[in-house]
């Protein structure tokens, strides 16, 4: 008997050496990751964006006058006649040398690299805060050709930055798109000119034919990532490189292979379930499985908090949507004589979905007021029409086609302190 319980104990212990020489053999292992080759279209725009944005740095991030003048533009503070003039003369050779890309192919020029420079992303957002200038200085002037003309080019612009673009690439188009739009939403409430209000209905199916969905930049951003944990495994890079971070903790050491391998499980897990998530309708994807967080400390450094740009993405959609609406309640309006009795009437298909709801948009119509057109917003709840001040999607509130600046007298206010605009009606 006691020597079966010696054989015993030795086979065990055997076993358990085996398996624990397995798990540190597997720990320690190489991992293997694939990443797939990036191939571009020939005359890519993209690269010539790129060389815009290299000239653009060199001769702009150096001209303090003109920082000072792009610095009170982003404040939205009023420019005098030297500055803009000024501002015009340094930014135009840009717009003109891009202007005529926007027309042709384009996906996002990067490889799968965390050391991978993105100077473009900067310069883009200037091109597009130029371009706002300009449309909403046509607007005013109501040269409604000219302005769309720009709104145009700048909405294409926005999808050629994020096709073929990670996280990054699909937020600034995202940005570019809410340049392009913000003087027209300002413009919207008196805007009765027949041939722009056509234009900006053909420029929303257009949004809807060729917009980039974040589904595709997620898909990106998992190779993106997958490179540095490739690096990292590798010892090309360390996680303090990655992170931005200066503390010894943030380095791995020889424990960095370890921690790839016990990290790459879940990401996997993680991204598959999270594209399954983002290709569903807007308005059935489950915000838990978005927010689900990562328990592994390489995924919970490295992966992104991808909930918030699921509602940028709704509020864009739905944005570009109320703003088609509109101009086709008008356009109805000027034909018949009256409004449309439900938004079906107007025969724009998916263009009158709130993808927030997968229903119609929110539409009243009043002899007196005109008519009353919104969004539910992120926190699905219908608030009569009440939208946060500027018009920006917020957890509170509705969204509207239009914008309202917020008063002089609220100006300084935290944001809690700040109560809705009032529904906004249009005639």
């Amino acid at each position: 008997m006691r020597k079966w319980l010696v054989i015993g104990c030795g086979a065990f212990v055997t076993l358990s050496v085996i398996a624990c020489l397995g798990v540190t053999a597997w720990l320690f292992r190489t991992p293997k990751i694939e990443i797939p080759t990036r191939e571009y279209p020939p005359n890519n725009a993209y690269e010539a964006y790129r060389l815009i944005a290299e000239q653009m740095h060199a001769q702009l991030d150096t001209d303090q006058r003109f920082k000072q003048i792009e610095s009170a533009l982003r404040d939205l503070n009023s420019l005098s006649a030297a500055d803009r003039a000024y501002y015009l003369q340094r930014m135009t050779p840009f717009l003109n040398a891009y202007a005529p890309l926007t027309k042709l192919p384009s996906k996002a020029v990067f490889e799968y690299d965390p050391n991978w420079k993105f100077l473009e992303m900067a310069q883009s957002r200037r091109i597009a805060r130029a371009e706002a200038l300009l449309i909403r200085e046509a607007l005013q002037r109501k040269r409604y050709a000219d302005a769309l003309e720009r709104i145009e080019r700048l909405n294409r612009f926005a999808e050629q930055m994020r096709t073929g673009g990670a996280l990054m690439h699909f937020l600034m188009g995202m940005s570019i798109h809410s340049f392009a739009l913000a003087p027209l939403r300002e413009t919207l409430p008196t805007l009765q000119d027949r041939a722009a209000l056509e234009r900006i209905v053909a420029l929303a199916r257009q949004y809807e034919a060729r917009r980039t969905p974040l589904w595709k930049a997620i898909t990106e951003e998992r190779y993106f990532i997958l490179s540095a944990y490739d690096q990292l495994a590798k010892g090309k890079v360390d996680r303090k490189s990655l992170t931005g971070g200066s503390s010894t903790q943030d380095s791995y050491g020889p424990l960095a292979r370890p921690m790839v391998n016990l990290a790459l499980p879940e990401y996997h897990q993680m991204m598959d379930s999270l594209i399954a998530e983002l290709q569903k309708p807007m308005h059935q994807r489950d915000r838990k499985v978005l927010e689900r967080e990562p328990r592994q400390p390489l995924n919970v450094t490295l992966s992104p908090i991808f909930v918030h740009t699921n509602e940028k993405e709704i509020a864009e959609v739905a944005m570009m949507r109320l703003v088609g609406c509109t101009a086709a309640v008008r356009l109805y309006k000027m034909r018949t004589g009256k409004y449309p009795q439900s938004l079906e009437a107007l025969r724009l298909g998916e263009m009158i979905i709130d993808p927030f709801t997968g229903a119609p948009f929110k539409y009243r119509v009043d002899p007196k007021r005109g008519f009353l057109l919104y969004s539910v917003g992120e926190n699905r709840t219908d608030d009569g029409g009440y939208i946060p001040y500027s018009g920006q999607s917020s957890d509170s509130g509705d969204l509207s086609a239009v914008s309202v600046r917020l008063p002089d007298a609220m100006r300084g206010l935290e944001r809690s302190q700040i109560p809705l605009a009032p529904p906004v009606w249009l005639k």
